[in-house]
């Protein structure tokens, strides 16, 4: 979760279809590499573990115990998160877009001149060679779609008719097309020249734009009628942003509960102490490669990582990928080794070597198999990518079951803290980078600067805020402030 944290502020610091893009934003520096980094394990580390604590509730306390904890743990959270949280987002980030000085951009920046509105910049690019289908990382937004995000005609028509294909679909952006960015903004002569060249069907006889549901939802004035953006419209929700995860986390439990409602059925005395066959378990890391051969339309447009899915029907092969991991812990869960110890002490005991050789042979590799033209191999690189996510994951296990063996408060609290962190903190990053977007320091120093005030903003607003009050309860459980220190000494004898 605190990991989510940095991975966000990296988003500024590289061309990406995000918000904010700083001053230094370039490929000359790592970012973009850290990113691949963070998002290859992070998210499947996080689905094992809540494998593991989920099969941990439902045979400590059973099977409704189970669903009540998830419904208030989850469920709940998700659901106030959609209606404060990512309408919160939503105006953040188009404030932050708006506010955006103008800027020259650099002279083999095609992204920047593009979102600029440079046509004869952009123009003389493609004449120096540029690809018209260029792709950006992370989301696999071509230069099309972000021209079709500005909503500026003649660029539109400057790419189309040097070939770009109208309707190619981004790899996480829920399929996205051009024409699907020009609709979401309201962009509606953008729109009408996708359609005219071929960038989807045409509208029915007597239709306008604006009558089609969801018409202008993302842009600033949406909702509002009069072209200002003054509050926050909760009326055209149709994204989770970084909540995705507490959505497919619902969608495993939901499959999670059939199966133990299945297995309580046939044996309800025994059923909490009936272990699956140990292949079972061990399959699921080989099982990974399926789904993972699928992410970025296997690999037409190809992706470090899993694709993102943040709509409300989660991309089938994403929802696989991560239910592996899923799977993996709950079967994980006080299965005992070939020594007799718990798997979950052992399993990732060769830390030293899955953790080095993970991040400095297998990633690198990855990366390369990835993204270079020259050494492409779709089916090579998707090998790769779970080896790194699956070595990682279990690299870390064991790395902190030695460093950590037991509970420590600070640990703990820390642990509690990162559910808020991480939900409250995708608004709080993005007007972070907006302010220090033009500073003259260092990309890294910037960096450094957002990912720790950012954390530290949130851990006073945790502490005051949201700890020991209802929200507090809603995410952790209840907790209990400690008695000051004078008002735990004994009281003195009157003799």
């Amino acid at each position: 979760m605190l990991l989510g944290i940095g991975l966000h502020a990296s988003l500024a610091f590289f061309p990406a279809p995000w918000w904010v893009q700083d001053r230094t934003s370039g490929l000359d520096g790592l970012f973009d590499e850290f990113l691949w980094a963070v998002h290859g394990f992070r998210m499947p580390v996080f689905f094992l573990m809540s494998g593991f604590f989920t099969a941990l509730l439902w045979r400590r306390r059973g099977l409704g115990a189970l669903l009540n904890h998830r419904l208030r743990r989850v469920a709940l959270p998700l659901l106030i998160g959609l209606l404060t949280i990512v309408p919160l987002t939503t105006f953040v980030g188009d404030w932050a877009a708006r506010s955006a000085p103008a800027t020259q951009p650099a002279e083999d920046d095609i992204w920047g001149r593009v979102f600029a509105g440079d046509v004869s910049g952009v123009e003389r690019l493609l004449d120096e060679g540029f690809d018209v289908d260029l792709r950006g990382e992370p989301g696999g937004w071509t230069i099309l779609h972000a021209a079709a995000f500005t909503g500026d005609t003649d660029m539109v028509d400057l790419l189309l008719s040097r070939g770009s294909e109208p309707a190619p679909v981004a790899t996480a952006s829920e399929g996205e097309t051009p024409l699907g960015v020009a609709f979401h903004f309201g962009h509606e002569e953008a729109a009408d020249m996708l359609v005219a060249y071929g960038g989807g069907d045409p509208l029915p006889e007597g239709i306008e734009w604006s009558e089609i549901p969801g018409w202008g939802a993302g842009s600033a004035d949406a909702g509002n009628g009069d072209g200002s953006a003054d509050g926050l419209d909760l009326s055209e929700i149709q994204r989770f942003y970084h909540l995705w995860f507490l959505w497919f986390l619902l969608w495993l439990v939901a499959g999670f509960g059939i199966v133990a409602w299945v297995v309580d059925r046939r044996d309800p005395r025994g059923a909490r102490q009936a272990d699956w066959p140990r292949w079972v378990m061990w399959s699921m890391i080989p099982l990974t490669i399926v789904p993972q051969l699928l992410m970025g339309e296997g690999g037409t447009y190809p992706v470090f990582g899993p694709d993102t899915s943040d709509g409300f029907v989660p991309l089938p092969h994403v929802l696989a990928y991560y239910a592996t991991f899923f799977a993996f812990g709950a079967l994980m869960y006080r299965r005992p080794g070939r020594s007799g110890a718990l798997l979950v002490d052992t399993v990732g005991r060769p830390w030293w070597l899955f953790l080095p050789v993970s991040f400095l042979i297998v990633l690198p590799a990855g990366l390369v198999f990835t993204f270079d033209e020259a050494a492409f191999s779709w089916p090579v690189a998707s090998v790769l990518q779970v080896v790194y996510a699956w070595g990682m994951s279990l690299g870390l296990i064991g790395l902190f079951r030695i460093l950590i063996p037991r509970e420590l408060r600070g640990v703990r609290y820390l642990s509690d803290s990162a559910y808020w962190l991480y939900v409250a903190h995708l608004p709080v990053v993005v007007i972070a980078q907006a302010i220090v977007r033009d500073w003259n320091l260092p990309a890294e120093a910037k960096f450094l600067l957002i990912s720790v005030v950012v954390t530290a903003i949130l851990l006073l607003s945790y502490q005051f805020l949201v700890r020991y009050t209802l929200i507090g309860t809603m995410l952790n459980g209840k907790r209990v402030r400690r008695p000051h220190a004078s008002d735990r000494r004994p009281a003195r004898s009157a003799t």
